[in-house]
């Protein structure tokens, strides 16, 4: 598992969204060891797997968890912009968005993006 660095309080974070659950009940419900959160309660210290775990298992969103945590920043949280976007898609995906396009006489995306 990759490490984080420990630039935010994941700890502080973990007890926001699990509300204060034991770390009987975190593991209980992650599967993440007992020992392993023992641990990283006494350390501030979370992988990002873990974080991504813990996320998904109480309902987060990992990208959020991670931006959260500060692994990520929000603008690599944005993701894929502009015409980019367009290689990740496949022929079927754009031959409904120009169906759709044509037929609800759309001549603009539903959001505009810039493009990269």
């Amino acid at each position: 598992m990759t490490k984080t660095n420990t630039a935010g309080n994941r700890i502080a974070w973990l007890r926001r969204i699990t509300h204060d659950d034991s770390i009987n009940s975190i593991a209980r419900r992650t599967n993440i060891p007992y020992a392993t959160l023992y641990k990283r309660f006494q350390s501030d210290e979370l992988t990002t797997n873990e974080i991504i775990t813990i996320a998904r298992c109480y309902g987060i969103n990992p990208i959020n968890a991670l931006v959260d945590t500060k692994v990520i920043s929000t603008d690599e949280a944005s993701g894929v912009r502009g015409n980019n976007s367009l290689r990740l898609c496949s022929i079927e995906s754009l031959a409904d968005e120009i169906v759709r396009r044509s037929g609800e006489g759309a001549a603009a995306p539903l959001n505009t993006v810039s493009a990269d």
